[in-house]
């Protein structure tokens, strides 16, 4: 099924939405985004998405007109025509057109719904990192700029990668390029604190751990997650998995390992 797309001030066949070339979003990569899944019509962790949605719109700075409650309402109304047991539904807010291609217009902001077929990774098929020295600039934003990693997608393929691992001198690891990182040792969990975009599902993720684990949050190095017993990644698109090798090095023998395996169980009960 084909879903409408909301641009503004209602929902539109997808061959009736556009983007503007003056809109700063497309010239400038301002804007903002958020997903998450509607699940058998049920929002997961909606209202968490959402206000990270609204946090990332008011630190970048871009005015709008939308509440939390209209936003829910947007997405539970959403929810109620879902014709699928999975959608993946993207919101974007950009600064809106510009006249002069680099300052946006007062109160011009664009808000897009973008809802299509969702479907995971397989949580058995672990995935490999290449490491790489960066951290994204305002990483506490969940901004539309993902041109750094990007540039180095290529290079990540052709290392028989699936996504990069950031990290620096100073600070050691922070996240991948779309999720956060956990590694376990000797039977505490480990996160990274410093740079990162704050995942929902991390956060869910940290507090079931905490349950039955001790959970950690610190500055960790690249040796740090390569000597780990387990590396695991979160996200709304991943939930949570394996982290095979990192540059070629494996972790736990290229297996999923049992607190990976529990954790993934745990958060999959919480989405009902």
């Amino acid at each position: 099924m084909a879903y409408p797309i909301f641009v503004n001030d209602g929902w539109v066949s997808p061959d009736k939405a556009h983007v503007s070339v003056k809109d700063i979003g497309f010239l400038r990569g301002y804007g903002i985004f958020d997903f998450f899944r509607i699940m058998d019509g049920q929002a997961i962790f909606l209202s968490d998405h959402l206000d990270r949605f609204l946090s990332s719109a008011q630190k970048m700075g871009i005015e709008h007109r939308y509440s939390k409650a209209e936003l829910s309402q947007l997405i539970l109304d959403l929810a109620k025509t879902s014709k699928d047991s999975c959608l993946g539904v993207k919101l974007v807010l950009t600064g809106g057109d510009s006249l002069n291609g680099f300052e946006p217009m007062e109160g011009g902001s664009n808000l897009f719904i973008f809802p299509g077929v969702f479907s995971f990774a397989n949580p058995m098929e672990g995935m490999h990192l290449i490491s790489q020295k960066y951290h994204r600039e305002m990483a506490d934003i969940k901004s539309l700029n993902y041109a750094f990693a990007i540039r180095y997608w290529a290079e990540v393929k052709s290392k028989g990668g699936n996504d990069l691992i950031y990290y620096t001198d100073e600070l050691g690891v922070s996240e991948s390029s779309r999720s956060n990182l956990f590694f376990v040792k000797s039977g505490v969990v480990h996160t990274p604190g410093q740079q990162i975009l704050a995942g929902i599902t991390r956060s869910h993720v940290m507090s079931l751990a905490a349950q039955e684990f001790e959970v950690r949050v610190g500055d960790y190095s690249l040796d740090d997650f390569l000597s780990a017993d387990e590396v695991f990644t979160t996200g709304s698109t991943k939930r949570v998995l394996p982290i095979f090798s990192i540059d070629g090095k494996q972790i736990h023998s290229a297996q999923r390992g049992k607190i990976t395996a529990h954790l993934y169980d745990l958060l999959v009960k919480s989405e009902c």
